[in-house]
């Protein structure tokens, strides 16, 4: 305690001083410090928000009439979204129930690592911000976006169009911004119509639309910066961070002759959390027209093409550990391999261009961003749910959180939490339940009924429309993908004809035979020895395995298994169902433990295929899951 009696004068100025030091401490503190306490931030990846009820302008196409609602539904066909891997219609209704599902849990800030609009075109973004500010002003959210391979399509605006829009009576309607994008030798029934909404936005557009929402400082924000100018924390102004903010200080050369703006940007929304958002997008010239169309890469292309941007990351993350802050890097793109360390093997089993491989981070890309200080990276483009880890040579530990779409299996998002010191509880909240889903299923039902009158080819399953949740419909989605996109374009055709002509049960048979003689026979005549087929059914009632779920389960269904395990990870297990689970894990056990000869192609496919479904299946927690930032580790948390 200081007494003034004993030395008055000194004292008063030990005290003056102590009180000064003592109101700066607490200064620094507020401004450059702590982070708030139980801070929650959301991730909503992949909305791909297309506007289902647009104004197309003064054309004569206003959309498909739809006598339930009175209105023109400016939709795409039930055909596309099925050879689609998202959704273009119900997740319009699917991003209003995430949001109303972040207000319900009091959470304020909300991010979009890319692909928030369908492909960047005026009617989407107008539409994308209408919901944003609506939810900005009705409940106080804040959010941060970053660019995606689908926003914008084109570094500036360019002519765009779709194909497969519905028109009256259920069949395709064309639609494209201008003459220029009209493709040759069109179909002479398929009507086109023509509207300057259906044009690729360019950067220029999302900024126009959705600027405010991350692209530009705010003065709600802390802290907001870019990678063109210097980082100056303790001289942050956001009057100074508006005036360095404009375009003309945020462009840089990709040639001698061209450059492109980079969105990228730092910011602290709430006192000592930085979101680093990171413009991956990289543009070429498509020749002579003066357009740069996207590559969908990502880092792979962008650690070269932006290689200012790795810098700038340095100092960030070294400013960062200097102020005590939690720094949480986001993109659209992955910055650690998605297929759980099973790429090389991906790769020789289906071909190098199959599984979406180039977009798979190369160690070399994660460990340039581990060693440049990013710990904690979340990003979308994939639909699919997964946590990566990478640790790199010189002992940087990057954690990579793939956020789903809300436009796809499994329809969920991811909510960060910051309650412990040096640690982030990641968890995934699932969207089962979506109001105003079945909005569009009677027009759907007039496009199956136009397909099946013109006896279309490979139409697809009307029990699609029997869907009663959301999850339930991606559910669908997914099979139907798997069943008319996937399984043509991606799965050897040799060896998927073999394995779709046999059920679970000839197949869990089959993988029982002790040599490549027996097993080469019974795929050639399918008829099972009976003394082998009597020991392989008393094994499958010791293992408690029924014949019936093995007869459930076809090749196609098996392909099918391994696509939710693919994209729902550890969602998988709950969706699939408690006897497909346990039929299709039993069917690829027994399938591993196989040692096929040279010869035997169709067995070393079998092999390679149920290797890499065992390493998805054994991931890191990809569900609720605890990162602790100074060890480097992940710890998987029961849910409540």
């Amino acid at each position: 305690m200081f007494s003034l009696k004993a030395n008055g004068k000194a004292a008063f100025h030990s005290i003056l001083f102590f009180s000064c030091s003592l109101m700066l401490l607490l200064v620094d503190n507020h401004a450059f410090g702590q982070k708030n306490d139980n801070v929650q931030i959301a991730f909503l990846a992949d909305v791909h928000l297309q506007d289902v009820y647009a104004d197309l302008g003064e054309g004569e196409f206003k959309g498909v009439y739809h006598p339930q609602t009175g209105k023109y539904a400016t939709i795409r066909t039930m055909n596309a979204q099925i050879h689609s891997t998202r959704l273009f219609n119900e997740n319009y209704f699917a991003f209003h129930e995430a949001l109303k599902e972040v207000v319900a849990q009091g959470i304020k800030i909300v991010v979009l690592p890319g692909d928030f609009s369908d492909d960047g075109q005026p009617m989407n973004l107008k539409a994308l911000n209408s919901i944003l500010s609506e939810f900005s002003e009705a409940y106080g959210l804040r959010f941060y976006l970053t660019t995606g391979n689908h926003d914008p399509v084109t570094a500036t605006r360019s002519p765009g169009g779709k194909y497969d829009f519905m028109g009256p009576g259920g069949k395709p309607q064309a639609l494209v911004s201008d003459t220029s994008y009209l493709r040759h030798h069109l179909p002479a029934d398929l009507p086109v119509a023509f509207s300057d909404q259906i044009a690729y936005g360019g950067y220029l557009d999302i900024l126009e639309e959705l600027g405010v929402f991350g692209f530009y400082p705010s003065e709600e924000d802390v802290f907001w910066t870019h990678p063109f100018e210097a980082l100056d924390y303790e001289g942050y102004s956001f009057q100074k961070a508006e005036k360095n903010a404009v375009l003309a200080n945020r462009y840089f050369d990709i040639s001698a002759a061209d450059s492109l703006l980079d969105l990228s940007y730092l910011v602290e929304p709430v006192e000592g959390i930085w979101l680093l958002g990171i413009d991956a997008n990289v543009y070429f010239p498509v020749g002579g027209t003066g357009i740069f169309k996207g590559s969908s890469v990502g880092f792979n292309l962008a650690k070269d093409q932006k290689s200012h941007q790795l810098e700038w990351i340095k100092k960030i993350a070294k400013e960062a550990e200097k102020r005590g802050k939690i720094l949480v890097s986001f993109s659209h793109y992955p910055l650690v391999e998605f297929n759980d360390g099973t790429d090389k093997l991906l790769k020789k089993t289906f071909g190098p261009e199959k599984f979406q491989l180039t977009r798979s981070p190369l160690p070399a890309i994660s460990a340039a961003y581990a060693d440049a200080g990013i710990k904690v990276h979340v990003a979308g483009h994939m639909h699919i749910n997964d946590t990566g880890i990478f640790t790199s040579e010189i002992d940087n530990t990057l954690v990579n959180v793939q956020v789903p779409s809300l436009a796809a299996y499994p329809p969920a998002f991811k909510v960060l939490t910051f309650d412990q010191p040096g640690k982030i509880e990641v968890e995934t909240h699932r969207l089962r339940k979506v109001q105003r889903m079945d909005e569009f299923f009677t027009l759907y039902k007039m496009e199956h009924d136009h397909l099946t009158a013109q006896h279309e080819p490979a139409i697809w399953k009307e029990n699609i429309l029997n869907a009663t949740t959301y999850l339930d419909y991606t559910s669908h989605h997914l099979k139907e993908l798997v069943r008319l996109r996937f399984i043509p374009n991606d799965w050897p055709e040799n060896h998927t004809g073999k394995l779709l002509s046999l059920t679970g049960m000839e197949l869990a048979y089959w993988a029982t035979l002790e040599n490549s003689d027996l097993r080469n026979k019974f795929l050639t005549d399918k008829t099972p020895n009976p003394k082998l087929f009597k020991q392989f059914s008393n094994s499958l009632k010791r293992q408690g395995i029924k014949k019936s779920w093995l007869a459930d389960l076809g090749g196609q269904e098996l392909i099918t298994a391994f696509y939710f395990v693919k994209n729902g990870d550890q969602l998988a297990e709950e969706d699939m169902g408690k006897t497909t689970w346990k039929a299709t894990t039993y069917l690829m056990e027994s399938i591993s433990n196989l040692t096929p000869d040279k010869k035997e192609a169709f067995g070393q496919f079998m092999v390679n295929f149920s290797s890499i479904f065992h390493s998805m299946l054994a991931d890191i927690p990809s569900d609720h899951f605890m990162i602790d930032l100074v060890q480097g580790t992940i710890e998987s948390k029961l849910r409540d």
